[in-house]
């Protein structure tokens, strides 16, 4: 897959930056969860907080530094969805140079066992179709 399904785009704040002036290492999983809840919010239609997951792998690859003055766009595709889990991809480029790579997989769980459950359909289904995906 080469293509990504999903962007968002916001300026860095003052406090995303370290004593270097970049955008700390840290912060950029942080974008990466901003892009995840507009996804929810845009394409799913809820709102993240009402969507139980737990990040069970996050791994990051930096490639440049992101500067204050640096438009940050965060991409995303689902390249990925099994019964419980979902891995996502994505893109980090700061004035349209990737500034890193990233991959994260989620699982649903059950809010109060926080054991892990499948997928709910109310969000597979927006999920396949912006992603172009076949349902199982």
């Amino acid at each position: 897959m080469s293509e990504y399904t999903f962007e968002t785009s916001f300026d860095p704040r003052f406090t995303d930056l370290d004593v270097n002036g970049h955008v700390n290492q840290a912060t950029y999983l942080s974008y990466l969860e901003h892009a995840r809840t507009k996804y929810w919010e845009e394409v799913i239609g809820i709102r993240h907080d009402r969507t139980p997951v737990a990040i069970v792998r996050q791994e990051i690859e930096y490639k440049a530094p992101i500067l204050i003055d640096q438009e940050v766009t965060v991409a995303q595709r689902i390249v990925d969805l099994g019964r419980t889990s979902m891995e996502i991809e994505y893109e980090i480029r700061a004035d349209g140079a990737v500034a890193a790579t990233a991959e994260v997989v989620l699982l649903a769980i059950d809010r109060e066992t926080q054991e892990a459950v499948p997928i709910p359909p109310e969000w597979r289904e927006p999920m396949e179709a912006h992603e172009g995906l076949g349902g199982e």
